[in-house]
Formats: C-alpha cells, sequence, structure tokens
C-alpha cells in the first residue's frame, strides 16, 4: 500500500530520488548523504554552466580628476656641478663630486649612465686604482656625446689626472 506522500510526488521525482540507491560505490554512505553528494553535484554542475552576464563594450567609466604623479624620482644631490661649458670633438664634459661612500658606479647609475661602461674602465684601471679609491669631495669629469653615450672620464688623483677614453670597439684604454 503506497503511502500518502508517494501518491501526491510524481513518479520521475521518485526515480531521481531513489536513484543514488543502485549506486554500488556509494554502498557505505547512508541514503541521506548519498542524495546530498548528488546534489550537491548537481548545483556545481549548475552553477559552472550558467550563462554569465555580458557586459556591452565599451563600458564607460565615471571620470575623476587625475593628479599628475611623476614617472621617475628626481635625483637629488650629485647634481652636475657646473655643465661644462667645454666641449671637444667627442663630447661634451661633465663635472660630478663624489658623495661620501658613493662608488663610481653608484655615480653612474644615479645619473642615468651605462654602469657597464664603469666595468670597462675597472679592466685598464692599473695598479693605483684610482677608480676603485674615490674619496668624498673628489671631481669626476664625464665626457658624453651627442647620443649620450660615455666617450671619457678624468679623476684627479693625489699623483695627477687619470683620463679613461672609449676605443672604437667600445671598451676603455687608460690614457694617463
Amino acid at each position: 500500500m503506497p503511502n500518502a506522500a508517494s501518491s501526491r510526488t510524481p513518479q520521475w521525482a521518485l526515480r531521481i530520488w531513489h536513484l543514488t540507491d543502485n549506486l554500488r560505490w556509494m554502498d557505505p554512505l547512508p541514503a541521506m548523504h548519498r542524495r546530498g553528494i548528488v546534489l550537491a553535484l548537481i548545483v556545481l554542475l549548475v552553477a559552472i554552466l550558467w550563462p554569465a552576464p555580458t557586459t556591452r563594450y565599451p563600458v564607460e567609466q565615471p571620470v575623476t580628476p587625475s593628479r599628475e604623479v611623476p614617472m621617475q624620482a628626481e635625483l637629488q644631490g650629485n647634481t652636475p656641478a657646473a655643465p661644462a661649458a667645454k666641449a671637444d670633438s667627442q663630447g661634451a664634459w661633465r663635472s660630478y663630486q663624489i658623495a661620501s661612500g658613493q662608488t663610481l658606479a653608484q655615480l653612474f647609475r644615479d645619473n642615468n649612465l651605462p654602469v657597464n661602461d664603469v666595468f670597462a674602465m675597472a679592466q685598464v684601471e692599473g695598479d693605483d686604482k684610482p677608480l676603485s679609491t674615490l674619496r668624498s669631495g673628489q671631481q669626476v669629469k664625464i665626457r658624453q656625446d651627442a647620443q649620450g653615450v660615455v666617450t671619457g672620464l678624468t679623476i684627479e688623483t693625489d699623483n695627477g689626472p687619470v683620463l679613461f677614453t672609449r676605443q672604437p670597439d667600445g671598451s676603455f684604454l687608460r690614457a694617463q
């Protein structure tokens, strides 16, 4: 004799409800857990396959007043002491002053010069190491051509000025 609940429920709904009763791999689980797992899988499948609302392009966004943000930090200190009025056929000379604890590589980096040039000069530096023994307040003059390529560097040392010049192959030569 069928009970009152089963007579009011359509036959297809009862079949779906009892679908998990025949799944043998779910045997260790109680019937309600099996039905809960199947129900969760159906909800998950519907959620994944549910179409997302489409946005219409172009999307208009409210315009907010923008503040101007600098793209690059301003470098302070180590500005050229005096842009050289003296220029020769290989470019213009600029004078820089070494800050306390500053290396030549840091000076080049701070002034947007190619640091690899420092390493190339260090290969021909010599035994007295004028590039490695910089002192605070020491003057360094750097010559750049019109394209911004470093073509020379001179440092005042105790033994007099030391000059490094770029060769046609890109390497440097210690001239003095």
